[in-house]
């Protein structure tokens, strides 16, 4: 009999050997050891003989395997699964993945940038109290200004699916011109993480 993916996977589910879970979780450690190192080859038949595994065992571990390659390549590949409890039941959530951007170690700002930013993370937080800005939406000069700002700046924001936000790094920078703008400091250079940045007050 010839089984589909998810019901050889129920099959495996449904088995209650702890010599299986105990084997899935030495190989999934295994396979870890590939960051780095993309070439070389995991010989699963000195594996399963290592873990005393027969091959009904073999073919349900490297099916299972796949299986959950094909979910998260596919229908989470823009997606993380989290736990969440609540009134004492556990649930698996989603939530959308975060785009990292390379953070430069010099950058450049205008003086309009610079002011821009102030005005971002003031929103952000004193009248938007933490909600994210709609750039999607047809709207007023603000958000305009805000998307060119993401265009040149990516590292700035993260984009999530209600919005766009300001990221650790654009947040802790626009607290640091706020700070600066309320002292009345003139802003040329600030120095954040290791990082530099120039302000070109020069009209």
């Amino acid at each position: 009999m010839v089984y589909s993916a998810s019901q050889r996977n129920e099959k495996f589910g449904n088995s209650k050997n702890g010599k299986q879970m105990r084997s899935i979780t030495r190989v999934v450690k295994i396979l870890e050891k590939f960051v780095g190192n993309y070439k070389k080859r995991l010989n699963f038949t000195k594996l399963s003989h290592l873990l005393h595994l027969t091959p009904t065992e073999v073919d349900e571990i490297i099916t299972l395997i796949m299986s959950f390659q094909e979910l998260f390549s596919t229908t989470f590949n823009k997606y993380s699964i989290k736990k969440e409890i609540k009134d004492n039941q556990i649930f698996l959530i989603t939530e959308p993945k975060k785009t990292f951007h390379y953070i430069p170690n010099k950058i450049k700002l205008s003086s309009e940038d610079c002011n821009l930013l102030n005005d971002i993370i003031y929103m952000f937080k004193f009248v938007k109290r933490g909600n994210g800005f709609d750039v999607k939406a047809n709207g007023t000069e603000l958000l305009s200004n805000i998307k060119e700002l993401w265009n040149y700046h990516p590292y700035f924001f993260e984009e999530h699916e209600n919005g766009l936000y300001p990221s650790e790094f654009g947040l802790k920078l626009g607290e640091l011109i706020l700070s600066y703008k309320k002292s009345g400091k003139n802003i040329e250079i600030i120095t954040l993480d290791n990082h530099f940045i120039q302000v070109d007050n020069h009209k």
